[in-house]
């Protein structure tokens, strides 16, 4: 047999030689091609912050369908169950051209097991479809919040995924409070218009739990807020980024203003129309010096059981037709000692009214109110 250079003309060990070459070449680039779907080389070669368009899920749905679907991936750690620890995680990632999300990394802590339950959240997000910009695939820097509430957690407004509703929405509630609102007395008496805001926690039932008032306006003004907002029918519940029914810190304004005076009785004088010094000032009938309108209010305050001493200054306006309205605590005394002073006000006689070039006209008056229970 003849050696193997014998057998091959040249031309034939050209061909066989550039055979080789090109087989040794397909070895090489085979291994780089099944290793580019996992390393992605070119995937985030250059890393936007801002596109025209963020990375979505495979059935799109935004940026919400995002954190939700984060938010079902997440297990809760035995302290947050427990209540010991709540808030928020934020995990950055980077969204390549691909559409996958790679390099988590906690940029906000909460513990260590939040954290690393948050990275594992995150991790499992699927393939998305990549950011855009300029209409081409981009790698893309995104920030995922993960919250970690526990299950009995009363959540803000801010933190839910769909809000909690009046049934048949925010039209309804304010029919609704029209027409069961009980206007008080004391609205009337004192010409008192404000509001008084409720916040209260809406079950994941919907039913209605704890109530407050966060912002006063009269005490039977405050008890008719709340006596509303206990009334309220079952709610449709707020729900959480797990698309689960939760509680939910809710706030409602009442407002209150008084009704039109009965026919035959003159509405009060607007206040930029009230008198503070006449010709001739506001007398009660039968009752004559300078201690005469303070004798009078003292004798009528019904005390509170628990009196606060001190020195107050109570205001009234005395109308055209000798009627007291809109009292107000120019010095407050304290508490319940207060209200008691402007009931009293309010239960004072009619006046002499108050006279300016010969005319009735409503005045604003200001009497000191000493408190001293022994």
């Amino acid at each position: 047999m003849a050696p193997l250079p014998d057998l091959l003309c040249r031309p034939y060990q050209h061909r066989l030689l550039a055979l080789l070459c090109l087989l040794w070449l397909s070895s090489l680039a085979r291994p780089a091609a099944a290793q580019r779907y996992d390393q992605y080389a070119i995937d985030t070669t250059q890393i936007f912050n801002y596109v025209d368009q963020m990375p979505t899920l495979p059935n799109g749905g935004g940026n919400l369908a995002l954190v939700k679907a984060v938010q079902q991936q997440v297990k809760l750690p035995i302290e947050v169950r427990e209540g010991r620890t709540e808030g928020r995680v934020f995990v950055r990632v980077v969204v390549g051209v691909s559409g996958v999300a790679r390099q988590a990394a906690i940029i906000q802590s909460l513990s260590p097991a939040c954290d690393a339950a948050a990275l594992a959240a995150v991790k499992k997000i699927p393939r998305l479809r990549p950011a855009l910009y300029q209409g081409q695939p981009v790698a893309v820097l995104l920030t995922v919040p993960v919250m970690f509430l526990s299950p009995r957690h009363v959540y803000a407004t801010t933190e839910v995924a769909r809000q909690a509703q009046f049934p048949g929405g925010d039209a309804a509630l304010e029919q609704y409070l029209q027409k069961n609102k009980v206007t008080p007395e004391e609205v009337k008496q004192r010409d008192l218009k404000g509001r008084v805001t409720v916040r209260f926690v809406l079950k994941a039932d919907g039913r209605i739990g704890a109530t407050e008032v966060v912002n006063a306006l009269c005490p039977s003004c405050d008890d008719e807020a709340l006596r509303l907002v206990r009334s309220f029918p079952r709610w449709q519940p707020a729900l959480g980024y797990d698309d689960q029914p939760v509680a939910v810190s809710q706030a409602v304004n009442v407002w209150f203003s008084p009704p039109p005076p009965p026919a035959g009785t003159a509405a009060p004088v607007p206040e930029s129309q009230v008198y503070s010094q006449v010709e001739q000032m506001p007398e009660l009938p039968g009752r004559s010096g300078p201690t005469a309108i303070q004798s009078a209010l003292q004798e009528l305050i019904v005390y509170p059981e628990r009196t606060t001493n001190g020195e107050g200054q109570v205001s009234f306006v005395v109308e055209p037709d000798g009627r007291v309205t809109r009292p107000v605590m120019l010095k407050p005394i304290g508490g319940a000692m207060d209200e008691a002073v402007l009931a009293a006000a309010l239960r004072l006689p009619r006046f002499t009214p108050g006279q300016h070039r010969g005319q009735p006209v409503a005045v604003r008056l200001a009497v000191p109110v000493l408190i001293d229970i022994r």
